[in-house]
């Protein structure tokens, strides 16, 4: 027996929209793993200034997806992460680059602008003073 009309373009549109958060929920875990997202995480909370700025605890929302300085291929990562404290917002401005695929991405810059417009440089490789050059 053939479904009515109505019911079917609504049964579409619920199995549509499901795929739809399906797809975001997974495209948002993906970034949040991915080493270069990691690597500028791990810089930000080893700089205690920039920490104060935002003010304790830290949270790091999801990416917007369609922001165009989100921008990753083979070679090169560029995220615009925000991020919030008690104190204030901002976002996380990440730059990487790995030479082939499947190497290790590199940190290329890394600062957070607050929502006035102050921006803190939280990684550049010439000003590493760990020594570990924002490898993985």
């Amino acid at each position: 027996m053939p479904l009515p009309l109505g019911k079917l373009v609504f049964l579409s549109s619920v199995v549509a929209s499901g795929s739809c958060t399906l797809i975001y929920y997974l495209t948002q875990k993906a970034f949040s793993k991915a080493s270069y997202y990691q690597l500028a995480l791990e810089q930000l909370h080893r700089r205690p200034e920039a920490l104060e700025a935002l003010g304790p605890p830290l949270r790091v929302h999801d990416l917007r997806l369609t922001d165009q300085c989100n921008f990753v291929d083979i070679a090169d990562a560029q995220l615009k992460i925000p991020v919030s404290g008690s104190k204030s917002e901002g976002h996380l401005y990440v730059s990487s680059s790995r030479g082939a695929p499947f190497q290790r991405w590199h940190l290329q810059e890394v600062f957070l602008e607050l929502k006035d417009g102050q921006q803190i440089p939280v990684f550049k490789p010439s000003g590493d003073t760990d020594g570990e050059g924002g490898k993985q």
